[in-house]
C-alpha cells in the first residue's frame, strides 16, 4: 500500500512538471506591423578584430493600451536583454553579438514571440 501511494505521488508530480524549455525559432519572422532588426556597428567602430561585435537593436510594434515587451537572446526563455513598455525604440548591445545569435521580441501581455531574427556576419573580421 505504501509503495502504491509513492508511485501515485511520483506520477502526479511528474504530470505537473512545469513548462518545457522553449526553443529558438528555426527561421526569422515578424508579425504584421512589427519591425525588429539589428544594425551592426561599422567595421571602423570595431575595437578588436574577431567574431563578436556590437550593434543597435531596433523595434516597433503597433501601439496598444498596454505594452509589455522583452527582448531575449537565443530562445523565448533565454537571457533577457531588455524589458520595455515602449512601442518603439532602440538599444545598443555590447561587443558580444555573434553571427547566428537569435534575438527574440516577446509580447509578455500575450505571452507570445512577435518577431525573431539571427544576427548576421561580423563586420569586425
Amino acid at each position: 500500500m505504501r509503495s502504491a501511494m509513492w508511485v501515485l505521488a511520483v506520477l502526479l508530480l511528474s504530470a505537473c512538471g512545469g513548462d518545457r524549455p522553449q526553443t529558438a525559432p528555426t527561421e526569422a519572422f515578424q508579425q504584421e506591423g512589427v519591425t525588429f532588426k539589428l544594425e551592426p556597428q561599422s567595421a571602423a567602430e570595431c575595437k578588436a578584430r574577431g567574431v563578436a561585435y556590437g550593434g543597435t537593436v531596433q523595434w516597433q510594434v503597433p501601439a496598444a493600451e498596454k505594452i509589455d515587451l522583452e527582448l531575449r537572446l537565443r530562445a523565448p526563455d533565454g537571457q533577457v536583454f531588455l524589458g520595455t513598455n515602449q512601442a518603439s525604440g532602440n538599444q545598443k548591445t555590447g561587443d558580444w553579438v555573434e553571427p547566428g545569435m537569435w534575438f527574440l521580441l516577446l509580447d509578455r501581455g500575450k505571452d507570445e514571440t512577435v518577431a525573431a531574427f539571427q544576427a548576421g556576419p561580423s563586420p569586425c573580421q
